[in-house]
């Protein structure tokens, strides 16, 4: 052989082991996207499926009884357990809140696309990436939601209550949460704005007043049992207070009932808090109000129902 025949079978020998070595990293990227997902760049769009619904909510459902279990009874920590299981869910409603604000973003500047269409491939590729993002990101929040109201939903069995966020409402888009608990100031403001029918529950308005003096939880129970009887599509309204309306609100939520909960505003009225609160309650126009023993805020409340013609049912 030739010197120039073996520098010849040395140069292909070469060029197969660069093209066998790129075939093996093509092939690589090729299986690792195919095991977890390419991540796609900011100029193509996102074709990946949005969750797992089945995995993901046991996933959810796994983590929160695992920090259940962090905190057993029979140790200090089992007094921190709530607290520690509401973070939980409030996490998860964080992130709901988070898309939900992002995706709000991206509506600005769709419109504004909207009206540069002049018929161009560029133009339209901007609009419906953009379109793309926006309709992903409330896809991921719709998720989040759910996932947020499996937590809710196992926050109550855990400890007898309904979970609900420091400020605001706990209402679902999606249609998974049985039970919305809604700030009054939110159903006012719905009021004014039809299309924001998650803060604006349809049904009859019956309003639920009592305090930590009423204790007898069945007989509590017992009398809202016979008004969902009546009114099949009752929503209750209440002060969110301990006693009577914490037993209320913990029936409502298992009875798949609606809430509109009227807290006092210590910070703008002070110590005539509650008493702004009855009026700001009131105003909502319930059909009726239901009245367990309580203190002078309750006699407030009922004297002032009456005065405006709502009935009262005083309950000893």
């Amino acid at each position: 052989m030739t010197a120039t025949a073996t520098h010849k079978e040395s140069i292909m020998h070469e060029v197969d082991n660069i093209e066998a070595q790129n075939e093996s990293f093509t092939a690589m990227v090729c299986e690792q996207a195919a095991l977890f997902g390419a991540t796609p760049g900011p100029d193509e769009f996102d074709n990946r499926p949005v969750w797992g619904e089945a995995e993901s909510t046991a996933a959810v459902l796994k983590a929160f009884h695992l920090l259940a279990e962090a905190a057993p009874d029979g140790t200090q920590l089992a007094d921190e357990r709530r607290n520690l299981l509401w973070g939980f869910v409030n996490t998860l409603d964080a992130q709901t809140q988070r898309l939900d604000r992002a995706a709000d973003k991206l509506i600005p500047g769709i419109r504004e696309l909207q009206r540069e269409q002049d018929g161009s491939e560029i133009r339209s590729r901007e609009l419906e990436l953009a379109t793309d993002r926006a309709e992903n990101l409330t896809a991921r929040r719709d998720a989040f939601e759910v996932l947020r109201d499996t937590a809710a939903e196992a926050y109550r069995s855990e400890t007898g209550e309904a979970w609900r966020p420091r400020r605001g409402s706990h209402v679902s888009q999606t249609g998974k949460l049985t039970s919305a608990v809604i700030e009054a100031r939110d159903f006012q403001r719905a009021k004014k704005d039809r299309e924001n029918t998650a803060h604006l529950p349809q049904g009859t308005l019956v309003a639920v007043a009592g305090g930590k003096e009423a204790t007898d939880a069945g007989k509590i129970i017992g009398q809202l049992d016979k008004l969902k009887a009546k009114y099949a599509d009752v929503v209750l309204v209440h002060g969110g207070g301990p006693g009577a309306e914490k037993v209320a609100a913990g029936w409502a939520e298992r009875n798949g009932v609606h809430q509109i909960v009227c807290k006092p505003d210590w910070d703008a009225h002070g110590r005539a808090a509650p008493f702004r609160r009855n009026d700001e309650l009131l105003s909502l126009l319930p059909k009726g109000v239901i009245a367990f023993p309580g203190s002078g805020i309750t006699d407030n409340l009922v004297d002032k129902a009456r005065s405006l013609g709502i009935p009262v049912q005083k309950v000893a």
